[in-house]
């Protein structure tokens, strides 16, 4: 399926990842993502962040990741580019074996 706004949005979204990925390693290990269609029909990001097994700690992982949302939608303006935001959180200890 051909996803015009995705062409038109990588750009930016991948330049707001490098930096959010720089700004807050090495808690924050990777910002992978992808732009289809949510449950709902709409237009959405679903940004799929690793953290450091520390920062996904039970004492850390509030503050960061209320510190990724706010630094991604600090870089970018989402809705105004017809997006939803949907981030899912995982450790590296979560991370499947591939």
């Amino acid at each position: 399926m051909y996803i015009p706004i995705a062409a038109t949005v990588q750009p930016q979204i991948n330049a707001a990842v490098a930096g959010v990925v720089r700004e807050l390693a090495p808690a924050v290990q990777r910002i992978n993502y992808e732009i289809a269609q949510d449950w709902s029909g709409q237009w959405a990001v679903f940004f799929r962040v690793l953290l450091s097994d520390e920062a996904a700690s039970r004492s850390r992982l509030r503050d960061v990741a209320t510190n990724v949302v706010w630094r991604m939608s600090e870089k970018l303006d989402l809705p105004s580019l017809g997006l939803f935001p949907h981030f899912d959180f995982r450790s590296c200890s979560d991370k499947p074996n591939k």
